[in-house]
């Protein structure tokens, strides 16, 4: 809303989280928060599925539910914020298919701003 973008909430249950208008149309946005730091490298680990129903797959310890990526048909930016308030803008396009991934300098372009 800082850049003058309108920023709407989905009234109905769909795969992203926000939609954003600009000059440049409309976009879907998929929020991600994380806490989650690797071990050695003490980078932020994101992860990017999302779990749903499958009817037909095998009972698990989560039940019949799977995870699942995100499709270009379904969101076009993840919009990622740390436990240390950094906020990472990032294309679907960047990371189709991922599960996760760990914010090292790849994505340090995609930075948007640091802790207040």
């Amino acid at each position: 809303m800082e850049r003058g973008y309108t920023v709407s909430v989905p009234l109905e249950s769909v795969p992203y989280d926000l939609v954003t208008e600009s000059d440049g149309g409309l976009r879907r946005i998929q929020v991600k928060t994380t806490r989650s730091r690797e071990t050695q490298t003490g980078r932020y680990r994101v992860h990017l599925h999302r779990c749903i129903y499958d009817a037909s797959g095998v009972r698990n310890a989560h039940g019949q539910m799977r995870q699942v990526s995100y499709t270009s048909g379904e969101v076009d930016y993840f919009f990622i914020l740390t436990a240390s308030r950094h906020v990472y803008l990032i294309p679907l396009s960047v990371i189709a298919e991922k599960k996760y991934i760990v914010l090292d300098t790849k994505y340090s372009g995609f930075l948007q701003d640091g802790p207040p």
